[in-house]
């Protein structure tokens, strides 16, 4: 039996990438778009508004990760598992831990 060819180790692109056109592509960072907090609760509301239950987990769970879970985990005074499964894939939330995570919002702003 012979050796099998391996292709080469591909080559790292740089941070900002320049298009034949001039143009440059940059890394997109959703972060932050969780730190404007009138945004979130728009989105959270009109979530609510619509029924969309799965789209107001994830809106929640992307502001959870974005402000430090053990932030948020201290000033509501929740544990890190309740907060973990209520923002989780099948987390089905109670409104006191919901009422708890939406006023970090809040204090997180002041």
């Amino acid at each position: 039996m012979g050796k099998i060819k391996i292709s080469k180790k591909h080559k790292r692109s740089p941070r900002k990438f320049m298009l034949s056109n001039g143009l440059q592509l940059i890394p997109h960072d959703p972060s932050h778009i969780f730190k404007n907090h009138k945004e979130i609760k728009l989105a959270l509301a009109e979530s609510l508004f619509d029924g969309d239950r799965e789209a107001f987990i994830e809106i929640l769970a992307g502001y959870v990760r974005t402000h430090n879970i053990l932030e948020v985990c201290r000033r509501t005074g929740l544990s890190r598992t309740v907060v973990y499964e209520a923002t989780g894939k099948q987390g089905n939330p109670s409104l006191d831990t919901l009422c708890k995570i939406m006023t970090a919002f809040d204090k997180s702003a002041a």
